[in-house]
C-alpha cells in the first residue's frame, strides 16, 4: 500500500476519558493513525495555548503511542488575508502549532488565506496577500521540519471567502514556490469536488496536478453541490457533507486505480458525524483500504 497507513479523525469528546474510549474503539477497528482537532476541547483562546488542556490532550495520546501516529488540524480560524488583524491570525497559527510539536503530530492540515467578505480588503491584488502568506509560513517552516513535521496546505471549495486553494494550478504553484520539507499540501477530495463542479475545472486533473506536492489527506464525500450562504442540507445534498467514501458522488475509484501519491501521505478519512459504534468505522477502514490498494 503506497501509503503511511489509514487513519480516522477521531471524535474528540467532552472529557479525556470520552476520547480515550474513541481512541481504543479505532484501534480495534484496524486504523494505524488519527487525527487531532481539539478546539472543541478550547484548547486554543485568545491567541494562546490553554497548557492544562493540552497536558490532558498529550497524556492521553501518549497511552496509544505505540499503536497510534497522531496528524492534527490546526485552527481553522486562522486568516493570513485578514491583514486588520494580522498579528492575532499569526498568533493563533502559532500556539496551533505549539500543540503540534507538543503532541508530535506529523502532517498538520492549514487552512490558507482567504478573502473576506466584501468590501473588506478589496483594495489588496491576491498575488500580494499570498506573498504575505508565504513569508510567514516559510518563517516556521525549518523549526516544524526539524520535528518531523509538515505544513499541509489544504485545498478549499466554498464559493464564499475566496482561496487561491480553491484552484488546483495556483495551489500547486503557491507550494512550489515555496520549496520547503516542511510545506505541502492537503488535498481535502470533498473541497477540490466541490470547486471542481463549482469552478469548471477537471477534478481529476486537479487531483493529479497536487498529487506530488500532497504530504496529507482528508478523504470525505458529498454530492459536488455547493451550499448557499453556508446552508450544508443532507436532505439536498448540498455543501461540505463528510461523508464516508462510496455514499457520495466522488469518483475515487477513479482517483486512486490511475493517480500516485509519491510523498506516501496518511490515507486520513475525515467523515464527521458518525456514531463510532454503528458499524461505520469498521466499513470506512474496509473501503479505504480497499481504495488504497488500487495501485498495489
Amino acid at each position: 500500500m503506497p501509503f503511511k497507513g489509514i487513519g480516522y479523525a477521531v471524535p474528540m469528546g467532552s472529557s479525556p476519558e470520552e476520547l480515550t474510549a474513541n481512541l481504543q474503539t479505532l484501534i480495534d477497528c484496524g486504523y494505524e493513525f488519527v487525527e487531532i482537532e481539539p478546539d472543541s476541547w478550547r484548547m486554543w483562546v485568545g491567541g494562546r495555548v490553554d497548557q492544562r488542556r493540552l497536558k490532558q490532550l498529550a497524556a492521553v495520546l501518549d497511552k496509544f503511542r505505540d499503536r497510534l501516529g497522531y496528524t492534527l488540524h490546526l485552527p481553522g480560524e486562522t486568516n493570513m488575508f485578514d491583514v486588520a488583524d494580522l498579528d492575532y491570525h499569526q498568533a493563533l497559527l502559532e500556539a496551533g502549532l505549539e500543540v503540534g510539536k507538543a503532541l508530535g503530530a506529523t502532517a498538520m492540515a492549514y487552512h490558507a488565506g482567504y478573502r473576506l467578505t466584501l468590501p473588506a480588503g478589496t483594495s489588496k491584488p491576491m498575488q500580494e496577500l499570498m506573498a504575505r502568506e508565504r513569508d510567514i509560513l516559510l518563517s516556521y517552516a525549518d523549526e516544524v521540519a526539524g520535528w518531523g513535521g509538515n505544513i499541509s496546505i489544504e485545498t478549499h471549495g466554498f464559493i464564499e471567502n475566496a482561496s487561491y486553494t480553491a484552484f488546483p494550478e495556483m495551489h500547486a504553484r503557491f507550494v512550489e514556490s515555496l520549496d520547503h520539507p516542511g510545506i505541502g499540501v492537503c488535498i481535502d477530495f470533498g473541497h477540490t469536488f466541490l470547486s471542481s463542479q463549482w469552478n469548471g475545472f477537471d477534478y481529476l486533473e486537479g487531483i493529479a496536478r497536487l498529487a506530488p506536492l500532497t504530504t496529507h489527506f482528508h478523504v470525505q464525500d458529498n454530492m459536488g453541490i455547493s451550499a448557499y450562504s453556508g446552508r450544508t442540507s443532507f436532505a439536498l445534498g448540498r455543501g461540505d457533507l463528510h461523508m464516508g467514501p462510496g455514499e457520495g458522488a466522488i469518483p475515487f475509484d477513479e482517483v486512486f486505480s490511475a493517480i500516485d501519491f509519491p510523498r506516501n501521505p496518511v490515507f486520513m478519512l475525515e467523515a464527521l458525524r458518525y456514531d463510532l459504534h454503528d458499524g461505520a468505522p469498521t466499513r470506512m477502514y474496509a473501503e479505504a483500504k480497499r481504495l488504497a490498494g488500487l495501485r498495489g
